[in-house]
């Protein structure tokens, strides 16, 4: 166990910092003044060295270079870096008096040398400590430990010592570690990653917390209809909150022009790690890292667009396959592509290595990063701006979670499901393959509805007075919306109510669900159902709401069983499948005017089911019949369109990625462009600036696309 000291002593040797200021060479990316940008506007390709390395073994960082270290940045054409001061293992990289500084940096300042390395190249510097995760800490203070509900530490035989932000302790230690690095270093920003709570915590401190907040113990019953737990749910979102906006504090008070980014990945995490919307302001900017496929790149960006309280936001990526995978590597032609449709979506890229336990840098790594690097610079000057998001999915940061968890222990992980998040992303995963200009939005963008036409709520199992409010009224107001299944049914203090809260919007009553867990859509409009028919329904895995309509709504599709109950293993119609028998009146899938609106209602989240997409696109046809963006083209094209009006252009993206890579040439196509009223004088191929012919109809503009092999970008100028 580590020696103790007392808070008083603590604050003063932290006040007190670690050594002088070092002096601060090259330029200054953090300045705000007048005429100066911050660092972050102008850093599209930016990079991050994870180094997370004990020092039990003497080899460990014995062959770390500084001078090697930036001249790989350099080689990679990096405009930032992200530069470890402090990692998971708890370990500094700088002189320490608070914890412990690894064995190899002990009596040399390589974090100095690297720093001032990186800064004579005018590569802008982000520090980078770990925040929660700090196994150093967590072995020796066992008071700031994160506990199990049955009291036990949580990470006992881990690797990944996690600490408790409500320890007072641990936030004086954290805190003393940062202003200590504000101190010794000039810089411009600090990274602060792991900002969520690793698992639901049952310490001392939070149990004292939740007493005197709330009142009674702390729940250890998942229930999403207690008031007792959604109100511990509701307390650790803005706990956690509160320890960032402490951490971030911190920050500021001693270097004001420093950014301040906390880890951005996790706004799409489920429940347990506790973090919403509330948590983006605690940065200057958004920046997380993230390692799925095209369509979750795609969900991401449009979400960090809009959420991130400053532009342009970060999309990072491993160069390995994976951080467990230390040394194989994703393909070039894979970087390439996220490289690019990143910057097509107006994002900078980071890329992640990860440095060998001696201290060593794979040179390979940063050829391939500065080839890749060398095809989206071209672009960089012509990135951004407004996006046109015609359609917007709504993010419920505090819905991402599953009824079927009520009555299980807290420390029960058999049902992980989120109904929410994955019918937002079966809605943009439809909405990318049909070419629709999408964004993602949350709560903060409620007073901007009116930049959309229509708006998605997929699923939303919690809603508040103010959201329903600000949705009616733009409704009212002549928005449409399309909302799925249980939108609406419970508040975000776990009332569920009688009814729909928009029920005056769907034109629906909710009755309950159905029995069967297979269910169908007989279509009244077989035109948007196609091909099913009355005869042969639209089948889903899942259950419905059971509704009725009420006066004056329009039935689209009705409610459909099976003959028989699937979970009766005794009586059935088919061994292998449960057709349909049982026809009903009952509506599926309704709509109805609302004020100068329009809705649309689904008794279950069509969005989730890939089966279902052109349906639900179709859907959302009825109420926008054309969109921004039109054209025959293949999935795998994803078209993004940004509004540049100070440069009197709007800007055209059109990003090939492939499931197989190196991807396939997609041949030369028609697009139709809205244009939003404006003459266009003439449409160029950016970036060398060939004319490109165009037609014009109305308010579009015809444009026949050059072949696409990865990035194509147009740019239409109007008078």
């Amino acid at each position: 166990m580590a020696d103790m000291i007392s808070r008083r002593q603590f604050m003063h040797i932290a006040a007190a910092g670690a050594g002088a200021m070092m002096a601060a060479p090259g330029a200054s990316f953090g300045q705000t003044k007048s005429g100066v940008q911050p660092w972050y506007k102008q850093a599209y390709r930016r990079n991050v060295i994870d180094m997370h390395i004990m020092d039990w073994n003497p080899e460990f960082l014995s062959r770390f270079d500084p001078d090697v270290y930036v001249e790989r940045l350099r080689t990679a054409k990096a405009q930032s870096a992200v530069l470890y001061a402090h990692s998971h293992a708890g370990l500094c990289y700088f002189p320490t008096k608070l914890g412990k500084t690894h064995a190899a940096y002990e009596g040399k300042d390589h974090l100095a040398r690297t720093v001032d390395g990186l800064r004579k190249n005018d590569i802008a510097v982000v520090l980078y400590m770990s925040l929660i995760h700090d196994t150093w800490a967590y072995r020796n203070h066992d008071e700031w430990k994160i506990r199990r509900a049955d009291g036990a530490g949580a990470a006992e035989g881990s690797r990944y010592g996690i600490c408790c932000p409500n320890a007072i302790g641990y936030r004086d230690y954290i805190a003393g570690l940062a202003e200590e690095v504000c101190a010794q270093y000039e810089f411009e920003g600090i990274r602060f990653d792991m900002t969520f709570w690793p698992r639901v915590c049952y310490c001392a401190h939070c149990a004292k917390r939740f007493a005197d907040e709330v009142g009674g113990e702390v729940p250890k019953t998942i229930n999403w209809e207690d008031p007792a737990w959604v109100a511990f749910q509701r307390k650790r979102e803005a706990w956690l909150v509160e320890f960032a906006k402490h951490m971030t504090q911190t920050v500021k008070n001693r270097k004001p022009n420093a950014t301040v980014e906390h880890q951005a990945s996790t706004f799409l995490a489920n429940w347990r790690l506790g973090v919403t919307e509330p948590l983006a302001a605690q940065n200057d900017f958004l920046q997380g890292d993230f390692y799925g496929d095209a369509l979750q790149g795609s969900l991401i960006r449009k979400l960090l667009h809009n959420l991130s309280p400053n532009l342009p936001y970060g999309f990072e990526t491993s160069v390995m396959l994976n951080l467990q995978n230390h040394t194989a590597l994703k393909s070039e032609a894979l970087l390439a592509a996220k490289a690019a449709a990143s910057i097509a979506d107006g994002g900078a890229f980071i890329f992640i290595d990860a440095i060998d336990p001696a201290g060593t840098i794979n040179p390979a790594t940063y050829e391939t990063m500065g080839r890749v690097f060398a095809q989206t610079i071209p672009y960089e000057e012509h990135a951004g701006g407004e996006l046109v998001q015609e359609v917007a999915v709504y993010l419920s940061t505090e819905s991402k979670f599953d009824f079927a968890q009520n009555g299980l222990s807290v420390e029960d992980y058999s049902r992980e499901g989120a109904p929410h998040l994955e019918a937002l992303i079966g809605a943009c995963r439809a909405l990318r393959a049909h070419h629709v200009p999408y964004g993602v939005i949350t709560k903060k963008d409620l007073a901007k509805l009116d930049r959309h036409k229509v708006l998605i709520l997929p699923n939303v199992l919690m809603m508040d007075d103010e959201e329903i409010a600000g949705i009616r009224a733009w409704v009212d107001g002549g928005g449409k919306l399309y909302a799925s299944r249980d939108t609406s049914l419970v508040t975000k203090d776990g009332k569920r109510q009688g009814d729909f809260m928009l029920g005056d919007l769907f034109g629906v009553t909710n009755t309950g669900t159905t029995a069967e867990r297979v269910t169908y859509i007989a279509p009244s409009n077989t035109e948007i159902f196609s091909p099913y028919t009355i005869a042969s329904p639209l089948m889903l895995p899942a259950t419905q709401r059971s509704i009725v309509a009420k006066e004056g709504v329009i039935v689209l599709g009705t409610l459909t069983l099976p003959y028989t109950n699937p979970d009766d293993g005794e009586k059935y119609a088919s061994i292998h499948s449960n057709p349909p028998g049982i026809a009903t009146d009952k509506p599926s899938v309704v709509a109805k005017r609302f004020g100068k609106g329009l809705v649309i209602y689904a008794a279950e989240a069509l969005e989730v089911h890939e089966h279902c997409a052109g349906i639900f696109v179709r859907l959302l046809r009825m109420l926008c019949p054309q969109f921004a963006i039109e054209g025959d083209i293949p999935a795998c094209v994803e078209f993004t369109l940004f509004h540049q009006p100070d440069r009197k252009r709007l800007v055209l993206s059109a990003v090939n990625f492939q499931k197989e890579l190196p991807n396939l040439p997609v041949r030369s196509a028609g697009v139709s462009v809205d244009v939003k009223g404006h003459a266009v004088k003439r449409v160029l191929e950016l970036p060398d600036g060939a004319e490109i012919p165009h037609s014009t109809d109305g308010e579009r503009v015809n444009i026949e696309l050059p072949a696409i092999e990865t990035l194509r970008m147009i740019a239409l100028e109007y008078a």
